[in-house]
């Protein structure tokens, strides 16, 4: 009889106990202020332009936040500096490299951004040794850079130091990545209650060190699995947590293809629609179906990552 009981107390107890004994929900992690709900521009050079990372980052926020909302406009332009150099014979001759200070007033103007990634530095030192004055162009070109973002009202600024250079330091010559590195160093440096330097020079270089095969086969351009790294990179510094997994595997995911056409739709349409200068002058142009189709697109990321 006296077990009858005990059977039957600890059924009774049992539910209550459980329960106490249960930790509470965890609350969905919530995304960083100056990207949730914010208008995001991405500046930058030849990489920005091809803009895999983007559409990492991109795929990234909306998958692990779907009940945010991320503006990103991708704003990269092929051969562009902050310093205005540009090296004898750029492009066969052709052009001379752009420099960001004759688009940057009207890509803010128009776009608006609350939030403005920068990543410049690769084309800056024109692929020569190391020099003090190059440097201090980059330098100029950069306080610039951040200066007309604060006067245009941008709220948050994050600087990405460059992509490494990758290639063996040649025996008889300085390696160009030298002249990277005293870049990032300098960036590291820069203070301000808006700005955040992501030091993304000094973590590529310490996996590149640690890894036989090249993120960048031309020593310049990274390639899927190097773009997936400075995604994760910049995530990382901003604390958000990415899967280690492969490009392929993120190529084939519908919610990536989604963010991927998004990203090209507006690089192709508001690039166009502030105009810059390169091998030839492209004025601004009327932005038509454009917002209509971003729209479009956007449902389509916001069906797939929230449905149940």
């Amino acid at each position: 009889m006296l077990s009858r009981r005990l059977i039957l107390s600890s059924i009774a107890l049992s539910p209550a106990l459980s329960l106490a004994a249960d930790p509470p929900a965890s609350p969905p992690p919530s995304p960083p202020p100056a990207l949730a709900g914010k208008r995001i521009a991405f500046l930058g050079d030849s990489i920005t332009q091809a803009g895999a990372y983007v559409s990492f980052i991109s795929y990234f926020l909306h998958k692990q936040f779907p009940a945010a909302d991320f503006d990103i406009f991708p704003l990269g332009l092929a051969s562009e500096t902050v310093s205005g150099l540009s090296e004898p014979g750029h492009a066969g001759g052709a052009f001379p490299r752009p420099c960001l200070t004759e688009r940057l007033g009207r890509t803010l103007a128009t776009v608006k951004p609350d939030t403005v990634f920068a990543c410049y530095g690769m084309n800056d030192g024109i692929y020569l040794p190391p020099d003090p004055q190059r440097l201090a162009a980059f330098q100029s070109g950069i306080t610039r850079l951040l200066t007309d973002c604060r006067n245009a009202g941008v709220s948050s600024l994050f600087l990405i130091t460059p992509p490494i250079y990758d290639a063996p330091a040649p025996p008889d010559k300085p390696n160009y990545d030298a002249v990277l590195a005293a870049f990032a160093s300098w960036e590291v440096s820069l203070k301000g209650p808006d700005l955040r330097v992501i030091d993304l020079h000094s973590a590529m270089r310490k996996a590149r060190d640690a890894r036989k095969d090249a993120f960048s086969p031309d020593h310049v351009h990274p390639d899927d699995h190097g773009h997936l790294f400075m995604a994760r990179t910049i995530l990382s510094a901003l604390s958000i947590p990415t899967p280690d997994v492969s490009p392929d595997l993120l190529r084939s995911n519908p919610l990536f293809k989604a963010c991927d056409q998004l990203r090209q739709l507006r690089w192709d349409r508001w690039m166009t629609h502030i105009g810059y200068t390169r091998e030839k002058t492209v004025s601004p142009q009327p932005l038509g179906s454009a917002p209509a189709d971003a729209a479009a697109l956007l449902a389509t990321i916001n069906s797939l990552r929230r449905s149940p």
